[in-house]
């Protein structure tokens, strides 16, 4: 992948059997093995849609450091995502009214492609939307899981965004603490306090998480089993302790369909070294094999499920 601040960076450049010209209106790829010119005419307020063009040509994937303003909504929607992301995350919205006007929505960025995801929805929202809100988007950074989040910062920023970070040490009391029968629980909930007081102290009123459709019906099944409970992972619920509102915009959406639209994006994923996140005793690695398994003989297994537990989200 090629980072470049403009389009006239790409100028003199060769990637494998291609040689780039960027003049003022156009730009000329030369394959240099088959001797072919191909000349691809762009405006300036539509290098996105050139970029695409070029990596279809020649494979070549370019990001710019800075989106203008006029194509981030291009560069957000992209092809193919309006049934399976759009569509279900407008339905969500609207079921729960989630956003409205006045509104001050921090978006929680762990880094993975939920969270990025959530953040591209919220603002591809504020675009279309005549709602007027305004977006933080917030990262609480464990220093013991490593990771650099440079690159998510400066995908914020080419989003028109600046990524608040907060580093914290929470892991090292959690994973040394043998005690602890659901340290994943406990890490969460510690990570959602710090985030809660950051949102007061910047009287920010509603935390957008990016838990999907998996996620809501994995938490079900967990609390089913081991529990003996029916709690339920909400799309909405009200915060009373802290006087705020949490919202889920991707309740309805399929990880499958995250996990394609994070790739096409080339989304900058932040590497976890968390070792309860790929255990094998993982009780939610096992829930979300088993769903797998039974999506086999009924590939609309999830939505059946989630459709079964909506009136407990009441």
């Amino acid at each position: 992948m090629l980072k470049i601040d403009k389009i006239m960076d790409l100028n003199g450049y060769i990637f494998q059997n291609y040689s780039f010209e960027v003049l003022e209106d156009k730009v000329k790829v030369v394959n240099t093995k088959e001797e072919i010119v191909i000349e691809i005419n762009y405006k300036s307020h539509k290098i996105v849609k050139l970029l695409d063009k070029i990596y279809k040509l020649t494979e070549l994937r370019v990001t710019l450091s800075q989106i203008d303003e006029r194509e981030i909504l291009t560069f957000i929607q992209d092809k193919g995502f309006e049934k399976t992301l759009w569509s279900p995350i407008g339905k969500a919205m609207c079921d729960y009214k989630m956003i409205e006007d006045g509104d001050r929505v921090a978006v929680g960025i762990s880094g993975g492609k939920d969270s990025l995801t959530v953040l591209n929805a919220l603002i591809r929202i504020k675009k279309i939307s005549e709602i007027d809100f305004e977006i933080f988007p917030i990262h609480i950074h464990p220093v013991e899981e490593g990771g650099n989040y440079g690159e998510i910062k400066e995908y914020c920023k080419k989003m028109g965004l600046e990524l608040q970070v907060i580093e914290t040490s929470i892991g090292e009391s959690i994973l040394t603490n043998k005690e602890l029968k659901n340290p994943c629980f406990m890490c969460a909930r510690v990570r959602r306090g710090l985030l809660y007081k950051e949102m007061k102290l910047q009287n920010i009123n509603k935390l957008v998480l990016g838990h999907h459709k998996d996620d809501i019906v994995e938490t079900f099944l967990l609390n089913v089993f081991y529990q003996g409970n029916m709690g339920v992972m909400k799309p909405a619920y009200d915060s009373e302790e802290y006087g705020l509102k949490v919202i889920r915009p991707l309740a309805y959406v399929e990880e499958k369909e995250i996990i394609k639209y994070a790739k096409k994006l080339n989304l900058p994923i932040l590497h976890n070294d968390c070792p309860y996140e790929t255990s094998d005793n993982s009780k939610r690695l096992k829930v979300k094999k088993l769903i797998e398994e039974l999506s086999k003989d009924s590939p609309n297994i999830r939505s059946v499920m989630l459709n079964s537990i909506k009136n407990l989200f009441v």
